[in-house]
Parts: C-alpha cells; sequence; structure tokens
C-alpha cells in the first residue's frame, strides 16, 4: 500500500479510490527541481539527479516508483542505477520501464530515483531529447497530456464492460476519474501502446452510427476522429492509427482495440463488443486514462525529466601512445586518438611542472625531477561534449646495464657479478644466464651463478628496469675450466693398497698431472699406484689433479684423504722349553708381535686362546704347527706359525710278569708306547747264561714267557735289550731285567 506520512489530529482527510492512498494536509509531491535537460555524450547521466519525494510512504513489497523512457527506442535506450538496499528492481526492455519495488520511506525512494542513469547502447545512436517520467508503479505518466495510464489486465472482458469498470469509483487513480484511454497523437500513441500488455480495449466506437468513429469517453467524448470503414480517412485532422485494411466492420465490429501479439503490434483493429475468440484477437484487459476530467483534483504525482542524447563519439586515447618516457625531464608528448579529432587542452596537477602548447596535439612537458605525474586532458568534440582523461605520465631516468666481465679469463664453478652503472630511481634487475632468467629483484644488483661444468656455450647478460625504463647489455661469453670428476678403486685398506684412478672431463683434456701426496705423481689418464703405510697410524693422503683443455684453461681438484692406508701390526712369539718331552708337556709362550692389540693362537690341538702370552699343555706326543694371528684396532692383520715338537725320552716297562695273571695285560711283557713306530722295531730277551730266548720285531707283540722251543721259561731273571725309533726318526735304545713268575 502507499500511503500518506501520518498527518495532525483534526485534519479534515479525504479517500480516493481503492489504492490506500490518504491526501489530507501533507499533500504527496512527485517533483523534479530541475528540469533542464541532462546532456549525455558517453557516460551514464543521472536521469532525475533533484528529484523530490514527499509524503509518500509504501509499505508493501509490491508496490512502488517506475522510471518510463517516454519516447522509448529499444535497441538504444537502457536505465542502469545504484542498488539502494532494501529494494528490487525490474528492466523491462520492451517498454522502457524501470520498476522499483519495495517497503521505503519517500527519503529511501528518492535516494533510488536519484540514483536511476540513462545510457545508450546503440553504435549509431538517435540523437535528441529523451523525456522520462517519473511516478508511480500502478500508472504512466505522459507529460504531453498531464495524464495517466495504466492497462488493466482482464482476458475476454467486454469492450462495454471494460468501459464500465474503468469509469467506476474503484479505478479512480487518487481523485482521477478514469475513462478508456483516447488516444489524440502521435506521442499519446507512441507512449500508450508501449505500456499495453495485451490486446486492449480503447475508448473509440461507432456503436451510434455505422462508418462514424468517434471517442466516446473521458473528456474527449464526442470527438469524431475518423470517418468510413477501411476506404475512409480521418476526420479534421484527428489522429488514428488503423492497422492495414481497418476498420473493416467484419461481423457488426464497432468498438475500437489496440494489437498486440498479431499484426504490427500497436496498430488499431475493430472487434464486436464480445471481442473475438481468435488467438491475437482475444481482448487480455483495456487501457485507463486519468486526467482532464471535471472536477479531478490538482495531483502531482509525476515528475517529468529529459537527457539531451548527442551524436557524440567519446575521443579513445591511442593505446600506443606512450605515457613513459626516459631520460630527459624535458619530452614531447604526443597526443593520438584512435577516432575522432577533438580539441584537447592538457593541464598538469603539479604546479611545478611546465607545459608549452598545452592545447595542441604535441606539448612539451618539463618536470622538476623523475616520477610520476598526474595530468588533465580535455577534449571537446563537435557535438560540444567534454570528456576528461586522467593520465599519469612518467618521466624516469634511463638506465644502463653495465657490469664488469674478462672475456678471456677462465672461471671455476661460481661466477659473480656486479652491476657497474647508476640508478637515480628504485631499479629491478634481471640477470640472464645462457638466455634464461636466472634471477631477478629490486636489489639484486650482484649476482653469484653457479656455472657448472656442462658441455655447453655460456653466456651472462643483464637487464635494468627502472621504473619501466629499461636497457638490456649484450650476451658476454663465459669460459668455464674444464670440469674435473674422479673416480678410484679401492681407496682404504691395509698397507700396502694399490689403487686405480680414471678422470673425466666435459671438455677435450690436453694434459693430466696427478699427485699422490706421497712424493710421486702421474701423466697417465687412468694410472695405478700403490700406497703404504710404514707407520703406526692411520696415514690419509690427498690427491690432486691438475687437467688442461683445449681452450687453454687448467683446472685444479683437490681430493682430501681421497686414500686411506692403514698400518699393519707384525707377528712373532717364542716359546719355553724348546725341546718338549711329554713328561712334561707344559709350554710357555712370549708374545713378540707389534703394533697389535688382538691375538688369536691356534695350537695345533682343536684349542686356542686370544690371550697375549699364554701357557698351553700338550696331552700327546706329535708335531704341532703353533698359529698366532695379530689384528690391529683398523683391522689390519699378520699370521705367524712355527712347529713343536711333544716327544718322551725313554719307555717305563714292567718289572715282571706272570703268564697265569688274572689280567691278561699282566701275562705278557710288551714294551711299546705312543710315538714309537714299528719299522726298526727289536725287542731281545736273554737268560742269564746270555742266551737269546726270544725276539719280536712288533711292539705289537710281547714275550708271553715262552722260549723258542715254545715251553715256557723257568721263573727267574731275564734280561731284556730294545732297539726303536720314535715318531721323529730318532732311535733309542734301552735294556733292563724282569722277572717271570708263575
Amino acid at each position: 500500500m502507499i500511503k500518506l506520512k501520518p498527518v495532525f489530529l483534526g485534519v479534515l482527510l479525504c479517500f480516493w479510490g481503492s489504492t490506500g492512498f490518504v491526501l489530507g494536509q501533507n499533500v504527496p509531491v512527485i517533483e523534479n527541481l530541475q528540469t533542464d535537460p541532462v546532456q549525455y555524450c558517453y557516460d551514464p547521466v543521472a536521469v532525475a539527479p533533484a528529484i523530490s519525494i514527499q509524503n509518500i510512504q509504501v509499505d508493501e513489497e509490491n508496490e512502488g516508483m517506475k522510471i518510463s523512457i517516454i519516447d522509448y527506442i529499444k535497441g538504444e535506450d537502457l536505465l542502469v542505477y545504484d542498488v539502494v538496499s532494501g529494494f528490487s528492481y525490474n528492466w523491462n526492455e520492451n517498454s522502457g520501464v524501470l520498476e522499483i519495488r519495495g517497503i521505503g520511506s519517500d527519503e529511501s525512494y528518492e535516494d533510488a530515483v536519484s540514483k536511476v542513469y540513462y545510457q545508450n547502447i546503440s553504435n549509431s545512436r538517435t540523437p535528441g531529447i529523451r523525456s522520462f517520467s517519473i511516478n508511480l508503479v500502478d500508472a504512466d505518466y505522459l507529460p504531453a497530456t498531464q495524464h495517466f495510464y495504466r492497462f488493466v489486465p482482464n482476458e475476454s472482458i467486454t469492450w462495454t464492460n471494460a468501459r464500465i469498470i474503468a469509469e467506476s469509483e474503484s479505478m479512480e487513480y487518487y481523485g482521477l476519474q478514469g475513462y478508456l484511454a483516447t488516444i489524440r497523437s502521435k506521442e499519446e500513441q507512441d507512449f500508450i501502446y508501449t505500456k499495453t500488455e495485451g490486446t486492449g480495449w480503447i475508448g473509440g466506437s461507432d456503436a451510434a452510427q455505422e462508418g462514424t468513429w468517434k471517442w466516446v469517453v473521458g473528456p474527449d467524448a464526442g470527438v469524431v476522429f475518423w470517418s468510413g470503414n477501411a476506404g475512409g480517412g480521418p476526420v479534421n485532422g484527428e489522429y488514428s492509427h488503423w492497422g492495414s485494411g481497418e476498420p473493416n466492420n467484419s461481423g457488426d465490429e464497432d468498438y475500437a482495440h489496440i494489437l498486440y501479439s498479431v499484426g504490427i503490434r500497436g496498430y488499431w483493429n475493430d472487434l464486436p463488443n464480445p471481442g473475438s475468440g481468435i488467438e491475437g484477437f482475444i481482448p487480455q484487459g483495456f487501457l485507463i486514462e486519468y486526467g482532464g476530467m471535471p472536477g479531478d483534483p490538482d495531483v502531482d504525482l509525476s515528475a517529468v525529466s529529459y537527457v539531451d542524447v548527442r551524436d557524440s563519439d567519446k575521443p579513445e586515447l591511442d593505446e600506443s601512445v606512450s605515457m613513459l618516457f626516459c631520460g630527459d625531464k624535458t619530452q614531447e608528448f604526443s597526443v593520438e586518438f584512435t577516432n575522432v579529432h577533438p580539441n584537447i587542452s592538457l593541464r598538469a596537477l603539479n604546479s611545478l611542472v611546465t607545459i608549452q602548447n598545452a592545447n595542441t596535439y604535441n606539448p612539451i612537458i618539463s618536470v622538476p625531477e623523475y616520477g610520476s605525474y598526474t595530468f588533465f586532458l580535455k577534449s571537446n568534440d563537435v557535438a560540444n561534449c567534454e570528456y576528461i582523461d586522467t593520465l599519469e605520465i612518467e618521466f624516469h631516468n634511463q638506465p644502463e646495464a653495465a657490469f664488469s666481465l674478462d672475456e678471456d679469463e677462465c672461471y671455476g664453478y661460481n661466477l659473480q657479478l656486479a652491476f657497474d652503472g647508476i640508478t637515480e630511481e628504485e631499479a629491478e634487475f634481471t640477470w640472464y644466464y645462457n638466455a634464461d632468467v636466472f634471477i631477478s629483484g629490486t636489489e639484486i644488483d650482484s649476482v653469484t651463478i653457479p656455472l657448472g661444468f656442462d658441455d655447453i656455450n655460456r653466456t651472462v647478460a643483464l637487464k635494468v628496469n627502472e621504473q619501466g625504463c629499461t636497457a638490456v647489455s649484450l650476451p658476454k661469453t663465459v669460459n668455464v675450466k674444464p670440469s674435473i670428476s674422479v673416480t678410484s678403486d679401492n681407496m682404504s685398506g691395509c698397507s700396502p693398497i694399490t689403487t686405480s684412478f680414471a678422470a673425466t672431463s666435459n671438455n677435450t683434456v690436453e694434459s693430466y698431472l696427478w699427485d699422490f701426496d706421497d712424493g710421486t705423481n702421474s701423466d697417465e689418464a687412468e694410472p695405478e699406484h700403490l700406497f703404504t703405510n710404514s707407520v703406526d697410524e692411520l696415514l690419509a693422503f690427498d690427491v690432486s689433479l691438475t687437467v688442461l683443455d683445449q681452450n687453454g684453461c687448467k683446472n685444479t681438484a683437490v681430493y682430501d684423504s681421497l686414500v686411506k692406508v692403514y698400518p699393519v701390526p707384525t707377528a712373532d712369539f717364542d716359546f719355553e722349553p724348546q725341546e718338549i718331552l711329554i713328561t712334561a708337556p707344559e709350554v710357555e709362550f712370549e708374545n713378540l708381535s707389534h703394533a697389535a692389540t688382538d691375538f688369536y693362537w691356534d695350537f695345533g690341538d682343536s684349542t686356542s686362546t686370544t690371550e697375549k702370552d699364554p701357557n698351553h699343555r700338550f696331552t700327546s706326543l706329535g708335531f704341532y704347527s703353533i698359529w698366532l694371528q695379530v689384528a690391529n684396532d683398523f683391522t689390519c692383520t699378520d699370521t705367524i706359525a712355527k712347529q713343536i715338537r711333544v716327544t718322551f725320552d725313554k719307555l717305563n716297562p714292567p718289572n715282571a710278569f706272570s703268564p697265569n695273571a688274572t689280567l691278561t695285560e699282566n701275562r705278557e711283557f710288551r714294551l711299546y708306547a705312543d710315538g714309537v713306530v714299528n719299522e726298526g722295531y727289536s725287542m731281545l730277551i736273554f737268560n742269564r747264561w746270555g742266551e737269546l730266548i726270544f725276539q719280536s720285531n712288533t711292539q705289537q707283540q710281547g714275550w708271553d714267557g715262552k722260549m723258542q722251543n715254545g715251553k715256557f721259561a723257568p721263573a727267574g731273571v731275564y734280561t731284556w735289550v730294545l732297539n726303536y725309533y720314535d715318531f721323529s726318526g730318532d732311535l733309542h735304545k734301552q735294556k733292563g731285567n724282569v722277572t717271570l713268575l708263575f
């Protein structure tokens, strides 16, 4: 609902129509305080920046205000807006109407309307005055007639019912009496037909007299505007807008309406009172006009505004025109446009800037110091449209991309470069390596470039950008020392070690020189070298290689502690006694090793020890290989082996035996022992008269007490004589007595 703001008690109120609009002492007003045409050249202009809306309160979401382009040209004219919070906006491109709806006060609607702008979107605009009406959404206002118009939808309504409703009190508009619209001019016709939302009745009829068409409603009632049917014509110059072949009175057609979806939209046609059932001719409603009736109140519910659309083409500055000057602080600025050639004037905001020939296309600008300066460029075209462009023109030092590099020198892995020039303001330095950006930044006036050793041609260059003023150096060639990559095997071990070396380079090498850090050299490409260590501590050898390539560049690589040679201990020992008897088999070993910390003894009898100076007892006769392995903290080892012999000094035979003894081993006199061999063995038994009574050549056969004749010898004492060799080949001789018992 749209209503007046509250008024004081006691004020006489009048209620008009069904819109809920309340009139009283506070009269509602929609007024444009500035109606002079606003010049439109290119940029959007406010339609009614001085709009005044008073004593109107909208308290329903579907109510509001609208701005209509009266002489709307579709495809050219457009209304745009800044959104005011709380309102919804709808632009109808067919009718040229912008609706603003929503609950709001007169102040908020005044704000919203003042932020509506006209814009022409055609590349070939139609110049001239555009008229605008600003009123409430429920009707449109035409300044030429000072009347309001609206379309009332009502499908299949008859003409007579439409007339009755239009003239009813319920259709009053803020006290203005309504009636079916009467159209007396092209301006009114052009305005009305764009507001029509369907086939709609208007107030013309020839029902009273066939062929005499007149307006039969409103203040124009009785005005004859057409005589005859399709072949007839206007009366007294009155306006009409019949469609082709109309009116034709086809079937008692006595009432006028405006076409919408058939034929040409907006043309008039005659129909019978009920209308037609043919699609496109079925009435969709009727058009009501308000104003001019006797007794109508004087309401000010619409404002008008005007925009003067100029045939102007906004000057477009040529984007190729440079806004940057490098070097001198006095420069000639060339102004160029891509579409027109307007009159111009250039003005600087800085009072210290001077401009010569400011009204020409080639002004000369002088600035006090380097920096950025703001200028206004005013241009006026043939339509007297004024445009102002803000230009930011920069004046900066022209730098020089200077740095030093001796192109005859050979450089190592890193190349250090530094900017040698002068800058006035902050500058960006971009260093190039092999035509690619290596690093860039505002404070990088020096750089270290790792050159590497790839087999490539190397160049370096510098670009200096001082506030857009740039300088780029020519690429400079960088000669790089040849790369050296050394491989070797057997780089650590116990002395002595033999190490093989090989070297590769990215360049062709003319000569090699190896230094092995032990007073020896080699000029071979792949030498082999023997490293020794004669001291008791680790020796590390620094190996270096110097190469000379085909470009005359030399490089030396030093590999610290490349080869590590560990000391080797010396194993040695002695033992006591030197001759070891089985009767005294305890042996003392003395460790005589040098520079050893760990020891391992193998005594040759499946026993071992890690003692430094062990004692060992042998349990069997024989030859034994004694092994001593020693090691130092570097796990380097040495081994020595010595052989010893464990033997016996003599046999200890029994002094008696009996052939009939209980124990088997006591029934025979046998001389034997470990370490005695059978070869060369001889045992002889003699009686007391010296006669040989028994002989054995093997220690496995003893004397059983019998004589050579097979009979037992008499009991008594007998002499034995023994000759034998031990396991080491030594001859032994023993003799003694044995008693034969029975």
